[in-house]
């Protein structure tokens, strides 16, 4: 506990937490020995808490949705990221992005939508992830001149997942309420806490100011830089994600979700309304994409920015988000028809 109050005085100092994790962040695996440990709770867990903030991300299904997304994407920047994955071959092309990532939206919904108890399908599932990410590790480090999965990754992973829901609530059409971003955040936490985020490195603080100026500090000096060097290997991987996804959801288009995520990251040159441009003679991204794609792009817009403050259609685009989860587990006929049947199908803790 000391530890940890120590490391929030230090986050009074300007980047002082970013410091630290590209420090010694960058440099510490993300567990060393997947049996050195048993999953437990931390001792700061409320249940109360964890539990409302699971009633939130019902209430803003669709739109955290959307936010995972744009977080998958982003953190495919990310150089270190990224060579893991590469390495792993799990997500390079249409079909192993899908299954990996359909996988990856299970586990998470399994962390929304069940109790935090061991034996359920939530802790079953925190301690098959904590154990995949400790496989990685020592893979890619056999392997990959000493590169490991580190505290690093993780938080940046992390912010992937929860990140753009706390800093751009408005710009994605979420409800907010700051006692519910206080549990959604006391929630991912808890998450980071029993996959192995130390709490030095944990994105998600007891206190949602000090929680917003580390995401702040990871947008601007990691995820920003890393969208403006994109490259070939990020693309590939991109669009593998998006194609792969497809199959849950088929509104989806990586020029599109690209933008989306590059303008939610505050990347110039990603200008969508008249009023955000810079100047009246400003480039936008969007000038050269295809008239699908920027079909899709203003859909996406309108929806978020317009369309979800409507209580019933945010209900509606909720309750299509709850059957995308019925098909993609029971009858997945749009990955059956793009990957065929032996494909389609994703399980997981099996």
């Amino acid at each position: 506990m000391g530890s940890e109050m120590d490391a929030q005085k230090n986050d009074d100092q300007p980047n002082s937490y970013l410091q630290g994790l590209l420090g010694d962040g960058a440099k510490t695996q993300v567990d060393v020995d997947v049996d050195a440990y048993e999953l437990q709770l931390p001792p700061w867990y409320e249940d109360d808490k964890f539990k409302r903030a699971q009633r939130y991300f019902k209430q803003n299904f669709f739109a955290m949705f959307v936010a995972k997304l744009c977080g998958l994407l982003v953190v495919l920047a990310v150089p270190s990221i990224l060579n893991v994955l590469i390495y792993t071959n799990q997500s390079s092309t249409a079909v192993t992005a899908y299954r990996r990532y359909i996988a990856t939206i299970m586990h998470t919904l399994n962390w929304y939508y069940e109790d935090l108890l061991p034996g359920t399908a939530a802790w079953k599932s925190i301690a098959f992830v904590r154990r995949g990410h400790v496989a990685a590790s020592k893979r890619s480090s056999a392997k990959l001149a000493g590169r490991i999965v580190s505290q690093k990754d993780m938080a940046v992973t992390q912010f992937g997942f929860v990140g753009y829901t706390v800093l751009c609530y408005k710009k994605l059409g979420i409800v907010y309420n700051k006692e519910d971003m206080e549990a959604l955040v006391h929630f991912w936490r808890v998450i980071g806490y029993m996959i192995g985020i130390h709490d030095r490195y944990n994105l998600c603080t007891d206190n949602l100011a000090a929680t917003e100026d580390r995401m702040r500090q990871v947008q601007e000096h990691i995820l920003r830089p890393a969208l403006l060097t994109q490259t070939e290997n990020f693309e590939k991987m991109g669009r593998a994600l998006i194609d792969g996804l497809w199959c849950f959801n088929p509104f989806l288009d990586f020029d599109a979700f690209l933008f989306m995520t590059a303008r939610l990251t505050g990347v110039p040159g990603y200008h969508y309304w008249t009023e955000e441009l810079p100047s009246p003679d400003s480039e936008t991204k969007y000038g050269s994409f295809s008239r699908y794609s920027r079909f899709i792009l203003y859909f996406l817009l309108l929806v978020h920015e317009v369309w979800l403050t409507s209580t019933l259609f945010r209900w509606y685009l909720n309750s299509q988000m709850v059957m995308s989860r019925f098909l993609i587990t029971y009858f997945p006929f749009l990955a059956i028809f793009k990957f065929g049947i032996g494909d389609s199908y994703v399980r997981i803790l099996k």
